[in-house]
């Protein structure tokens, strides 16, 4: 989610945050010095943070499970993020560093080599080893887990155990975005051996434990003990309390019965930054799109002339300007802020607003009086989904396209989505990638997600299998961009415009806090209350 602020970048800072930086076929290795008391950030490295307190954050949504193998709901992220660890996690300034790892090793473009730190222990006491690195990835590969971060570390050819603190992982063929996977929380954390129910009983290396869980009231962590980083965790506390709706979160933040929160609506946490001198705010960062994702399977989405139309009656402008006050950028699949990503102004296949192109379009479709795609599904608890999708009705009508609104629970959408068993048209942003692979992963017809979308195009597949392994970075841009502008081409994806994830918000006496451009918030790890 990310900028670069040097007036002079070198050719790192160059890259869009959240892009791992690494020397071809050379030998790396992270040194672990600076990793444990220096994990702070500098901003705070002479700060005298008070230990013990409670942290209160207010979410917007309850996790939806709690083992990071088989997750496929953000909601869940920030939980993960404090109860479990990685080889590798991003830093302050979202460059990745080591974590559990305290070097790795990569000889050629397809081995990484990693060295585990010594004495972690998982929160249940059992001690951290290479044989539970090699276990969680055979769970994420493994078809009996359906894990979504299958499609993402698909490129895993063989996990070794060389010794008890060292793994190797062997890739098929090089790929650019490998380390960024497993930088990134949940897809590359270790969970232990033998343990059962993870879902609702999690058991990580991370900085804080579980404690307790009452559905849609709080979410209670303590501080671990036992945790490898020096010093750290400062906070004995950290409560999540759930909200349904951003006037009640707002209404919390103002009371002060919360320490931080984020939003959704740019305009809600403008007004509240603005009304309150006290509260620290981090600007949103363009990280997502928000797209119209359909059912290729279904008729008449099966007629690429039919998506064309419904591309071709979509403004997109308008609905930025309308939803989002123009807090973001027309969209297509990558954002800006990713390598190859979309500026929002350049021109894309029937991205140009032309209702009478769209008639037209439908009449040699065999629809020339119009057309029903019945039901469109979208976020109920996202009332930005629910506008957006409102003007696109609105927009397609006068084209003669009608759908019906459907807002539904996140839950079951997500269901519905990843099996592909909804009507036609169905809307659900995905959250901050840590690469651009991991975005058009999803529309690979032979992955799980493509083929319940329907997708059956293998020259698109052939691009995104080429795109995952160029090292070169101008090289990998204009792959991602000839992606996108196929995707445009053939409208299986509708992207309507691409804008920050969330809004954050916190008291000033809430120190040591880093927001990330991933809207995880890791860095609670070194947070700290001061009153």
């Amino acid at each position: 989610m990310p900028d670069t602020n040097s007036a002079f970048p070198s050719p790192e800072a160059a890259l869009p945050q959240g892009t791992a930086v690494f020397d071809r076929r050379s030998l790396m290795r992270f040194a672990v010095a600076g990793v444990a008391a220096g994990a702070v950030p500098r901003a705070f490295a002479q700060a005298a943070p008070k230990r013990g307190g409670r942290l209160v954050i207010g979410a917007d949504a309850d996790p939806i499970g709690l083992d990071p193998v088989t997750l496929t709901a953000f909601s869940s992220y920030d939980f993960t993020a404090l109860l479990y660890s990685g080889l590798l996690r991003w830093n302050a300034d979202m460059k990745v560093e080591p974590d559990l790892a305290v070097s790795f090793e990569q000889p050629d473009d397809t081995t990484y080599i990693f060295k585990l730190r010594s004495g972690v222990t998982f929160h249940n006491g059992q001690k951290l080893e290479a044989e539970d690195v090699k276990y969680t990835f055979a769970r994420i590969l493994d078809p009996a887990s359906a894990s979504p971060n299958a499609t993402i570390f698909a490129s895993i050819k063989s996990v070794t155990v060389i010794d008890q603190l060292t793994i190797r992982f062997e890739l098929h063929a090089p790929n650019a975005a490998f380390l960024s996977y497993m930088a990134t929380n949940p897809n590359g954390v270790i969970v232990p051996r033998g343990v059962a129910d993870l879902a609702t009983k999690p058991v990580g290396t991370g900085p804080f434990i579980f404690d307790s869980y009452q559905p849609n009231q709080q979410f209670t962590l303590k501080a671990n003990p036992n945790y490898y980083e020096q010093g750290l965790p400062y906070l004995g506390e950290v409560v999540f309390r759930f909200f349904k709706d951003q006037a009640s979160l707002t209404s919390a933040l103002r009371s002060k019965a919360i320490d931080m929160t984020w939003f959704k609506d740019p305009k809600v946490s403008a007004q509240i930054v603005r009304t309150s001198p006290d509260l620290v705010s981090a600007p949103g960062k363009t990280t997502r799109t928000f797209p119209v994702w359909m059912n290729l399977k279904a008729k008449p989405l099966d007629d690429v002339r039919v998506r064309r139309a419904i591309s071709l009656a979509t403004d997109r402008k308008a609905c930025l300007e309308t939803v989002l006050g123009g807090s973001g950028k027309v969209g297509a699949m990558v954002p800006e802020s990713h390598v190859g990503g979309y500026d929002g102004v350049g021109e894309m296949p029937y991205y140009k607003t032309d209702v009478a192109a769209a008639k037209k379009l439908l009449a040699e479709a065999g629809h020339p009086s119009g057309i029903d795609l019945g039901d469109y599904i979208c976020v109920a608890a996202n009332p930005l989904d629910v506008a957006c999708a409102q003007i696109l009705q609105q927009q397609w009508a006068e084209a003669g396209i009608k759908v019906a609104i459907k807002p539904m629970e996140t839950a079951p959408l997500i269901g519905m989505w990843l099996k592909g068993e909804f009507p036609t048209l169905l809307s659900i942003a995905l959250s901050w990638s840590p690469d651009p692979d991991a975005i058009v992963s999803r529309i690979v017809s032979t992955s799980a997600s493509g083929k319940a979308l329907g997708m059956a195009d293998t020259t698109l597949d052939a691009m995104i299998i080429e795109a995952r392994t160029l090292l070169d970075r101008t090289k990998r841009a204009a792959a991602y961009m000839a992606i996108q502008r196929r995707v445009a081409e053939q409208a299986y994806v509708l992207d309507i415009y691409q804008y920050p994830l969330r809004w954050e918000a916190w008291w000033n006496y809430a120190k040591g806090y880093v927001p990330l451009a991933a809207n995880i918030r890791t860095f609670v790890r070194t947070a700290w209350i001061d009153k």
